[in-house]
């Protein structure tokens, strides 16, 4: 089986930078799975997103992360049958500093590949890969268009259970819970439970 596997919010806790300067920054508290995208920019703004993104996905805040609990180990059970690849919404440069990210933690080694989606949609190179399964942190490239005939996981760490249902996606809020979905073979959504 080849899995495409989102960076940041998935494998690297780059949400957990997010919080942080969003407290910092604006004085709110945010749960991770409330960071991504699709998610932030409505509680704070496009501008504040940007200009968020702008430090995070930097070298430093990149490198600072931490593994999303279970990440890690996932991706080792994972590759020592499968292909794993990660597909990230990060342009060619910022890959750079998720590349070094996933060296010194010792995980580079067991990654296929490292695709970036500007340009395209994580669909579109879900196919060319040949992508049996997307895990993402982000609803919006679950639910794109192209998508179709990709087996979709969206991965919220520490969502309350039951907080999302999206048709045809699987909702997990473990990597406990993604390994089983991938075992499964099915993407029946699920309430995270």
């Amino acid at each position: 089986m080849i899995v495409a596997i989102d960076y940041d919010g998935t494998v690297a806790d780059t949400n957990l930078e997010k919080v942080k300067w969003i407290k910092a920054h604006r004085g709110e508290d945010l749960s991770r799975w409330e960071c991504s995208r699709t998610r932030c920019v409505p509680l704070i703004g496009i501008n504040d997103y940007e200009r968020m993104i702008a430090v995070v996905y930097e070298r430093d805040s990149t490198l600072r992360a931490q593994p999303v609990p279970g990440a890690l180990d996932a991706i080792r059970a994972l590759a020592a049958s499968d292909q794993v690849y990660i597909v990230t919404a990060r342009p060619q440069r910022r890959i750079a500093f998720a590349r070094e990210w996933l060296s010194a933690h010792g995980i580079l080694l067991h990654i296929a590949g490292i695709e970036t989606s500007v340009g395209s949609s994580k669909g579109e190179i879900c196919r060319r890969i040949g992508a049996e399964a997307l895990v993402d942190d982000d609803e919006r490239h679950l639910q794109h268009e192209d998508i179709v005939g990709v087996r979709r996981i969206l991965l919220h760490h520490g969502c309350p259970p039951g907080a999302l249902s999206i048709p045809g996606v699987s909702f997990c809020t473990t990597w406990s819970q993604v390994m089983e979905r991938l075992a499964q073979g099915s993407a029946a959504p699920h309430d995270g439970t």
